[in-house]
């Protein structure tokens, strides 16, 4: 299930960065990036009062994970933009780069709260496999 829920999420990773690069074309980079955050937060408020009815809470956490918001920005503005210029397919496989590469220094420290999976030698051959296939897609 959760395998299943990840490849629908990284399908709409790509499909909402090749819309939100349309979007730029017609508001800009951060008047885009502000549309996006807006109606995702307007709707993300009507399902919590209609569906869920849960209260929003912003308060109460460590200052730190208010970054998750930067990082959202970043993702969203930079993506747009690197598709507009590169095309969704390069972009895409280089942000899976960066996602693998990160994803293996937080296993591996079991930074952010995440369980500790130290990287083992086994690994680096499915890392080669990935790598090389990114590279061969960028490259055709």
């Amino acid at each position: 299930m959760y395998a299943l829920l990840t490849l629908i999420a990284g399908a709409c990773q790509s499909a909402m960065a090749s819309l939100n690069g349309m979007l730029t074309d017609y508001l800009g980079m951060f008047g885009m990036s502000f549309v996006v955050h807006f109606i995702g937060g307007l709707l993300l408020i009507l399902y919590m009062k209609t569906v869920v009815h849960e209260k929003l809470r912003i308060t109460g956490m460590p200052w730190y994970l208010y970054s998750a918001g930067f990082f959202g920005i970043f993702l969203v503005v930079s993506s747009s933009f690197c598709i507009n210029a590169v095309g969704a397919s390069f972009t895409t496989c280089i942000s899976v780069t960066g996602q693998l590469a990160i994803s293996a220094v937080i296993d591996h420290f079991g930074w952010f709260g995440v369980p500790k999976i130290p990287f083992s030698k086994k690994r680096i051959p499915c890392f080669i496999l990935i790598l090389a296939g990114l590279i061969i897609i960028n490259l055709s």
